[in-house]
């Protein structure tokens, strides 16, 4: 698996870029600053438990992943990986450079954290560092 996210490592800053972009909708950067949303170690945005999610923001990150999985799988198709290898290299990159002060995410054990200033994201054993 290693081998397959370095190559698909090569279109990751494009893709974290991209998809990322496709969560600027408002309501999605507030949910995620409240604590409600968060990145995960699949590439996805999920809900932290025990969050009170509206029917609106859990229709909106539906239709963020969905969005987030067509460009996955066409890059994927591009690059010859699997749309998983493909979603965990970009996931790499948001870990790294994309999680905000404050913000929850799901790290690879799937425990939902919150980084802080003292405590950087835990990074995927996948991300290779």
């Amino acid at each position: 698996m290693i081998r397959a996210l370095a190559a698909a490592a090569l279109t990751a800053a494009a893709l974290a870029l991209a998809a990322p972009a496709v969560a600027q909708d408002a309501t999605l950067s507030q949910a995620r600053a409240a604590g409600l949303i968060g990145e995960q170690a699949d590439g996805y945005l999920g809900f932290v438990p025990g969050a009170s999610v509206s029917a609106d923001l859990r229709g909106r990150v539906e239709q963020n992943n969905i969005q987030r999985r067509q460009l996955y799988t066409r890059r994927a198709a591009e690059r010859n990986v699997s749309v998983n290898e493909m979603a965990a290299a970009v996931a790499c990159e948001v870990f790294q450079s994309r999680i905000a002060i404050g913000e929850r995410y799901r790290d690879a054990n799937g425990q939902w954290r919150q980084r802080t200033a003292a405590e950087p994201v835990a990074m995927p054993p996948f991300c290779g560092g």
